[in-house]
C-alpha cells in the first residue's frame, strides 16, 4: 500500500494539514523518512539513495575529508582577492603561505578570503533574482525609462548592458536612469 493509495480512501483528504499515522506509518518503515525543508513546509518522503549521517559507521566518518583540492591555476589571475580565494578554496592554500606570498599578515588573508565569498554570494543572489525578476516583470507595464532603471538598479545589469539590450546610446540610458533615480530619491524623501 502507498501513500497515494492511502490518501485516495481517506475521508479528511481535503482538510489534510499533515501526514496522518497511516502515512506516517508508511513513511517511517524501516526508520528511513527523509525531510526536505522548503520556505513554509517540510516535504516528507521515504528514503532512496539518501544516507543519513547517523547511519555512517565511526570509520566512514574518520576518512571524510574537507582537504580534497579542485586544482585551479591562479597563474591567470590579476586581483589579489580573486589569487587568495582561488588559492584557499580550491587548493587549500593555508593562509600562512598565501601571506608570506603577498607579504601581507596571515589575518590579512582571512579577511579577503571572506570579502570573496561575501561578494560570490552576492553575485549569486543577483543571478538568482536577475532570472526570477525578469519571468515577472511584463514588458507592457512599465515604460522604457522604469525598464532601464529596473534592469539597471533593481536587478544588477550593468547601464551599458542595458544599452545594449535596447539598442540604445549609452549616455541616453545614464541619463534616463539618473533622472529616474533623482526622481524616486525625491519621492521618498518626501514622504
Amino acid at each position: 500500500m502507498n501513500k497515494k493509495t492511502i490518501c485516495e480512501k481517506c475521508e479528511k483528504r481535503d482538510r489534510c494539514k499533515k501526514s496522518c499515522k497511516k502515512v506516517n506509518a508508511l513513511l517511517w518503515k524501516d526508520n528511513r523518512v527523509m525531510e526536505k525543508k522548503a520556505y513554509n513546509r517540510i516535504v516528507t518522503y521515504p528514503k532512496k539513495n539518501e544516507v543519513r549521517f547517523s547511519e555512517i559507521s565511526q570509520e566512514q566518518i574518520d576518512n571524510f575529508t574537507t582537504m580534497d583540492v579542485i586544482p585551479w591555476s591562479s597563474g591567470d589571475l590579476r586581483l589579489r582577492k580573486t589569487i587568495v580565494f582561488v588559492e584557499r578554496f580550491f587548493n587549500k592554500t593555508p593562509c600562512k603561505v598565501l601571506a608570506d606570498r603577498f607579504g601581507v599578515k596571515k589575518n590579512t588573508i582571512l579577511c579577503m578570503y571572506q570579502q570573496a565569498v561575501e561578494q560570490l554570494e552576492k553575485i549569486v543572489e543577483k543571478m538568482d533574482s536577475r532570472k526570477e525578476g525578469i519571468k515577472a516583470m511584463k514588458a507592457d507595464r512599465f515604460t522604457e525609462d522604469q525598464k532601464f532603471f529596473l534592469l539597471s538598479h533593481v536587478f544588477g545589469f550593468p547601464q551599458a548592458e542595458v544599452a545594449r539590450m535596447f539598442k540604445r546610446n549609452r549616455d541616453a540610458v545614464n541619463k534616463k536612469v539618473k533622472r529616474l533615480c533623482d526622481k524616486y530619491e525625491a519621492l521618498f524623501a518626501a514622504a
